[in-house]
């Protein structure tokens, strides 16, 4: 089946006169069509780049560093806290936030911001741990309990009473020997 048909068109591309063949011909020939297709690709590209660029300028504008009223949540991501540990810290009064109804709290991005303006954090000073006496100068509770014939309750409930330090070395719970002949010399 041929056609006979042939109608005067225009190039949707380069926008050139051609005598069409059919009546749904759009484009003058096969390298028109190609450089069509490849700028709707083009174009499609674009558009999906400028939606982006949209998107990350509103992100941008919304970001919590640059707001001035946050919510409890937004000013939980700024600080990088949960929002327990920030409800925690407002009722501490360390941070002012204004409560608008029962599900809305606000909190001013100054008030964060005084937080960081007070003095530094300084770390306690950690006391040396205190060195165990060596084991010599120390009964067992196995050998207090045969030494003092008493039992396990007993000598526990003794050490517990009058404060005594214990400690463990490995298997074994020592006590001092001065600390036990004291005080069982004071029960005879």
């Amino acid at each position: 089946m041929s056609s006979n048909i042939n109608i005067q068109r225009i190039c949707e591309h380069c926008g050139k006169p051609f005598r069409a063949k059919t009546t749904v011909t759009r484009f003058c020939g096969t390298i028109c069509n190609g450089r069509h297709a490849k700028q709707k690709i083009r174009d499609l590209k674009i558009k999906v780049s400028d939606k982006e660029v949209k998107e990350n300028i509103t992100s941008v504008i919304n970001h919590p560093v640059l707001m001035e009223f946050l919510t409890i949540k937004q000013a939980a991501q700024l600080l990088g806290l949960c929002t327990k540990t920030l409800y925690n810290i407002l009722q501490s009064g360390k941070i002012k936030a204004v409560r608008l109804s029962t599900r809305k709290t606000i909190i001013k991005r100054t008030e964060i911001d005084k937080v960081f303006e007070q003095s530094e954090f300084e770390a306690p000073i950690r006391e040396k741990p205190k060195k165990n006496p060596h084991p010599r100068y120390c009964y067992t509770m196995a050998q207090a309990q045969d030494q003092f014939n008493c039992s396990e309750k007993a000598l526990y409930d003794l050490i517990k009473r009058n404060n005594l330090s214990k400690f463990q070395d490995g298997w074994y719970t020592y006590v001092l020997k001065s600390d036990l002949h004291s005080i069982f010399n004071q029960n005879r």
